[in-house]
């Protein structure tokens, strides 16, 4: 495909930045932005490099191999096929394996976590559990080319952190922090166990195991510190002790002021009170143990917290906490930063959601998801390696086997497709 031909070592300036215009020109539509000038972004980025902290020689050095990435792209923009409700990406992503994983990596770590947790004053669990969300505690690196993927955004995208972002990018290969042929990570740029952008590496990364260098990839107690000290430092800070989300169950006067529809998310920080005037309001802990206490997933009375219901009046409610907003500083994403204050309360012991999702089909665990992939693949089709990612070939054979039984044919992979599949085929 054109967008992904390499630009030709050796070539001057002005003939990689015209190689790269015409790349991106010739891509399709809908893999890359068509009006994106990327002859002039690359110029400029030349042109700013020395104030950026890389010479103009080492910027051409580094980027002469660059490639724009349409998988970076179409990943950016989402597909509709991908768009995800509450119910699949938690139950996938918060399941039984990921939370025993991260108990084990909790008693693994031992020593090494613990010193780090009391340096930065952050809960080991929250280390654990993002360490685990973000690569599937180190098993998923990712495999995009970490300066393609900056280069990519920096000419499609109009965010200028981007371009500091290849700059940063540079710099860590010229310094010999990360090595080219393995200097790779998500589709969006992000790499390292605990998947930190370059950016923030020179911000933020810290050295845990003491050796005097920084391996986000090869030594784990420098990605759990980065984390830490990234929790600590960016916008709201962690707090030791205290439950990032809550879930709650909320009095009917409360309840009866929220949306029906599933699909209405109501987040109010501008909300916040302390967890002791909610507790007055009538609301206690999904079980219905009381809100404020020093127990497992209680909180103190002047905690100050705020609702957060993702599904609207007939799902799970939560109390939130300044521990969510920094997760939200580490990942925008509000499923991502209720998935690891989720995960944090299973690891530490707490039990699966008690309110149900609005969904007469919810999601499945990675097993579950494996499961329909076998049985797939047993029945002839071709879904790779079964490896709980619901991918475009799965939810494909999903469709057909959908259709060849006469129920709706949508292709997603939820519990009512799991029951299918564990019916004779008709």
């Amino acid at each position: 495909m054109p967008s992904n031909r390499s630009l030709k070592r050796g070539a001057t300036a002005a003939g990689a930045l015209s190689v790269l215009f015409s790349l991106l020109a010739s891509a399709p539509v809908q893999a890359l932005e068509a009006d994106a000038d990327a002859s002039a972004c690359m110029a400029q980025m030349r042109g700013a490099a020395p104030a950026n902290g890389v010479s103009v020689a080492d910027f051409d050095r580094y980027t002469a191999n660059a490639k724009l990435l349409a998988s970076t792209v179409s990943a950016r923009k989402g597909q509709p096929e991908g768009r995800e409700t509450w119910w699949d990406y938690l139950a996938k992503t918060v399941d039984d394996e990921r939370v025993a994983q991260g108990r084990a990596v909790l008693v693994k770590t031992g020593a090494d976590l613990q010193n780090i947790a009391r340096r930065y004053d952050v809960d080991p669990e929250v280390l654990v559990a993002i360490f685990g969300i973000e690569t599937n505690y180190g098993s998923l690196l990712g495999k995009t080319n970490v300066l393609d993927a900056w280069v990519t955004r920096a000419c499609t995208e109009t965010n200028p952190l981007w371009k500091k972002n290849v700059y940063a990018s540079v710099r860590l290969l010229r310094d010999g922090t990360v090595q080219a042929p393995t200097f790779v990570g998500s589709w969006s740029g992000a790499f390292g166990m605990t998947q930190f952008i370059p950016t923030s590496f020179y911000e933020l990364a810290a050295d845990g195991d003491g050796d005097g260098r920084i391996d986000l990839y090869g030594s784990l107690p420098d990605a759990l510190a980065s984390t830490a000290n990234h929790l600590r430092k960016r916008g709201a800070q962690w707090t030791h002790g205290l439950p990032a989300v809550t879930e709650v169950r909320l009095p009917a006067s409360l309840r009866n002021t929220l949306p029906q529809n599933a699909d209405a998310e109501v987040m109010a920080p501008g909300g916040r009170r302390a967890a002791s005037a909610w507790a007055d309001a009538g609301v206690t802990l999904a079980d219905g143990s009381p809100l404020v206490g020093a127990q497992r997933l209680q909180l103190p009375g002047t905690a100050q917290t705020y609702l957060f219901v993702p599904t609207g009046a007939n799902g799970p409610a939560f109390m939130a906490t300044f521990n969510f907003d920094a997760i939200l500083h580490y990942n925008q994403s509000k499923r991502y930063a209720l998935a690891v204050g989720l995960l944090i309360n299973r690891i530490d012991g707490g039990t699966a959601l008690k309110t149900p999702w609005p969904t007469d089909d919810p999601g499945l665990s990675r097993a579950e998801i494996k499961e329909v992939q076998t049985v797939l693949q047993a029945r002839g089709y071709d879904v790779g390696v079964p490896d709980g990612i619901p991918g475009t070939k799965t939810r494909d054979a999903v469709r057909m086997e959908q259709t060849a039984a006469g129920v709706p044919a949508d292709g997603r992979v939820g519990r009512s497709t799991l029951t299918l599949m564990r019916q004779p085929r008709r």
